[in-house]
């Protein structure tokens, strides 16, 4: 059938017509079916769908429909854990800057990294960022001391949240999403004196749903310390009891019935510094800080074993020769093999066991956070008000990387 033969065309006929130029068309030009575009188009990056919208009005229509962006999320989540996945960076020194760069779908493949810097989306300063984790492709950042930003790094989309808590010690967040009531979570606690010197544990809960907080019910007596962690259903937080921050527990906050629940710890060794609760590839993880070294701990879901965590890989720390001290790093993902990417100071590094590190110099000198996430779709207003764009400051910067033997330490 040649073009000028063809009856009228059909919307799968537009379509085609839109994704290669007329110029370019055979005698006998393949359409694919309506079923067989939505497929491929599903199993696209979020960036190169952005980009597509932009072929044909179906196309536009298409890629924005709320069950195509679900579906869409609900095919990268089923892949491999590392697919998709990204890695967001972030620092403030002089000004507040957010980068993101991809990871493989092996992380111990190919050390490049490539970065893209994006505005500060508010315009005050902010002297403290902290990255408390994602869900969905959606990334909670608190600036300062309270300001709650929900930001999807792939569509830039960002919003700032309604909470803001006064009078309340070390603030401590959770990100998480209530998948039975399509319902997002942030959590924040804290603490306060009342009177006669008594100490008041304070737990917030912010609905996407309702657009707005409640005061819950959490562990009285318990300071929560660091960022919550959110796997399997339920927040993991590190709590401590006042005034003795080395006898800590692990406390599992229910993210539908918001009941928090003690869950047993590692049987490590004696002598560790710090505990950091951390989230790999669908698994609670455990990091625990000795003086020259770290041990990192995963958690089995099978309770009726003895033992539910199981140490997964010892990291040795590196000697800062200039400052004769050693640097303590913060894992963010492992792999099944035992590689871990881990933060150290300015630098992102690659470690596998017994083998060789890859250093990511990403600014020098400047300390960082970093969490990884999986594009997505999903909206940061969680359909109540537009939030404000990010825009891209430069182009993407390649950097270099540095090869070092890494030597065991027991």
């Amino acid at each position: 059938m040649t073009l000028d033969s063809a009856p009228p065309p059909t919307m799968m006929d537009n379509l085609s017509l839109n994704v290669v130029p007329q110029a370019e068309f055979s005698q006998h030009v393949p359409i694919l079916p309506q079923e067989i575009i939505t497929e491929i188009l599903l199993r696209l990056p979020v960036k190169s769908l952005l980009k597509f919208r932009c072929v044909s009005k179906l196309w536009l229509s298409l890629i924005s429909t709320p069950g195509f962006m679900k579906t869409h999320l609900k095919i990268s989540s089923n892949n491999n854990i590392y697919s998709h996945n990204n890695l967001i960076v972030g620092c403030s020194s002089d000004s507040l800057d957010l980068f993101t760069c991809p990871l493989f779908d092996e992380i111990d493949e190919n050390p490049s990294m490539e970065t893209v810097p994006f505005d500060y989306p508010l315009l005050d300063p902010v002297s403290k960022l902290r990255i408390v984790g994602s869900c969905n492709g959606l990334v909670c950042l608190v600036l300062g001391l309270n300001t709650v930003i929900i930001l999807n790094p792939a569509t830039r989309k960002s919003r700032e949240l309604p909470i803001s808590s006064t009078n309340v010690f070390d603030t401590e967040y959770g990100f998480a999403y209530d998948e039975s009531n399509d319902n997002y979570k942030v959590v924040e606690s804290g603490w306060t004196i009342g009177d006669l010197d008594e100490f008041k544990t304070h737990v917030r809960v912010y609905s996407s749903r309702t657009d707005s907080c409640r005061i819950i019910k959490g562990p009285a007596g318990f300071v929560f310390s660091g960022c919550g962690v959110f796997v399997n259903g339920a927040i993991h937080w590190k709590l401590y009891p006042r005034g003795n921050p080395r006898d800590w527990l692990i406390a599992a906050q229910d993210i539908t019935t918001d009941i928090f629940e003690m869950i047993e710890k590692p049987k490590y060794e004696a002598g560790v510094v710090n505990a950091l609760l951390m989230v790999s590839g669908g698994r609670l993880c455990v990091s625990l800080s000795y003086r020259t070294r770290m041990d990192l701990w995963v958690f089995r879901e099978n309770w009726e074993e003895e033992e539910c965590w199981t140490k997964l890989v010892r990291v040795p720390y590196f000697l800062d020769l200039r400052n004769h001290r050693y640097i303590r790093p913060k894992p963010l993902l492992v792999s099944e093999n035992g590689a871990v990417l881990l933060s150290y100071g300015s630098d992102i590094v690659m470690y596998e066991p017994l083998q060789t590190y890859e250093i990511h110099p990403l600014r020098e000198r400047i300390e960082f956070e970093a969490a990884t996430y999986a594009e997505s779709f999903v909206s940061p207003d969680f359909g109540h008000e537009e939030g404000s764009s990010f825009s891209i400051k430069g182009k993407p910067h390649l950097h270099g990387v540095a090869s070092h033997q890494a030597t065991p330490d027991d």
